[in-house]
């Protein structure tokens, strides 16, 4: 990129690459703990009562909140990683995490890249359980971004990078040049600030704003060799969790506008432009509180028709195919031998079950072979996926 790209604060303080002549390292200013953008006040309003109704509806149903984190947890791994160009998909990565230990698992670097994911954020969950806001330190980040990155040590897990990197396939033409390495420890000092927000006794910042500045001021800084993305987009959710927030999922969303993600981010890294970005960042959360909201009933209502369907079939209650439709609600991909595990019941319990469940139209196979065979609650997959362009489009069109 090239210094007439910037606004003038900016080309103030940007500074030139060694052996690529013309060629400028941004440094971003301190990180804002606000930004004030007037157009945006109505849609900051909306997504903070959004948040409180998902806040109610998790409340209400505990169990069925569990049930869907989980599987949203895994649903965002999985956008999140395509956004960086992996091709695993949600129904893929069950079938490698239930395959995982096992004579089936196959090597699938993507697929280990997308479950790496789901431990970071994971891992990342417990030490807020722990230690609240006070987790959210720089160890922390070092640490989602080693266990983001394990079995990668090309690209330094958990070390601030130690040379200059970019946005592009070559410098010359680069969308975006971090600042220069040295400049790394000092920034995300200055960003811990905000990780660990105090209010002042005067006004309180809302998380929602918090955790989109921190996210563009990580992206700007871009502290790690690789990884930088999806590190960043960690950092969402658990700022919410450590706020006492439901740890709502945006990756789904960014993914659907990703050159709008991308061109927002730039907006406020080369423009000081944060417009855009706020913009696209409450949307995400509008949409991802009431897309979450519904499935909760769409979740009751499939689990309904199941028990329906089972009760005219004649199904004891106690018989081991009602506790799988339980299992499935949070886990639609399963095997025989991960029913057996996760039920504790005998193999040909969970084999008849199975069959049943196929019989009834609630299972399908996912693959052909004779022994070892996958199946999925078709029904279940297909509501985490279903409307998510919808539901964005509408926040778009009425904000």
């Amino acid at each position: 990129m090239r210094k007439n790209d910037l606004h003038p604060d900016l080309k103030r303080t940007c500074v030139p690459i060694p052996e690529h002549s013309g060629c400028f390292a941004v440094i971003p200013p301190a990180v804002p703990v606000s930004v004030n953008v007037p157009t945006c006040h109505g849609l900051l309003v909306l997504a903070q009562r959004e948040l409180e109704l998902l806040t109610d509806a998790i409340n209400r149903n505990p169990r069925d909140a569990e049930l869907l984190m989980y599987m949203l947890n895994r649903r965002e791994a999985v956008d999140s990683s395509q956004i960086e160009g992996t091709h695993t998909s949600f129904d893929g990565l069950l079938i490698h995490e239930i395959e995982a230990g096992t004579e089936d698992e196959i090597t699938d670097s993507d697929a280990s890249a997308t479950m790496n994911y789901v431990r970071a954020f994971m891992a990342g969950a417990r030490e807020i359980d722990l230690h609240g806001q006070a987790a959210l330190d720089l160890n922390l980040v070092r640490n989602l971004h080693a266990q983001l990155m394990a079995g990668q040590t090309q690209y330094a897990p958990g070390q601030w990078r130690d040379r200059q990197n970019y946005i592009g396939l070559r410098m010359e033409t680069a969308r975006y040049i971090p600042p220069p390495p040295g400049e790394v420890p000092r920034l995300m000092e200055d960003l811990l600030g905000l990780l660990q927000y105090e209010p002042d006794g005067v006004a309180v910042v809302t998380v929602l704003l918090r955790a989109a500045i921190a996210h563009v001021q990580f992206e700007a800084i871009h502290p790690f060799l690789d990884g930088n993305g999806r590190t960043g987009r960690l950092l969402l959710p658990l700022m919410l969790k450590a706020e006492g927030k439901p740890p709502i999922h945006l990756a789904s969303f960014l993914k659907l506008r990703q050159q709008e993600y991308y061109d927002a981010l730039l907006q406020v890294q080369t423009k000081l432009n944060w417009g855009p970005w706020i913009r696209l960042f409450l949307e995400s959360v509008i949409a991802s509180c009431r897309h979450t909201t519904r499935l909760f009933d769409d979740m009751r209502a499939i689990h309904q028709r199941w028990q329906n369907l089972l009760t005219q079939q004649g199904k004891r209650r106690h018989a081991t195919i009602w506790k799988v439709c339980g299992l499935l609600l949070g886990q639609p991909v399963v095997t025989t031998n991960s029913i057996k595990q996760r039920l504790g019941v005998t193999f040909p319990a969970a084999n008849d079950a199975v069959s049943e469940l196929v019989a009834l139209g609630i299972l399908r196979p996912v693959t052909q072979q004779r022994r070892h065979r996958t199946f999925h609650a078709h029904e279940v997959m297909n509501v985490l996926y279903s409307g998510l362009d919808a539901v964005i489009e509408d926040v778009g069109q009425h904000t």
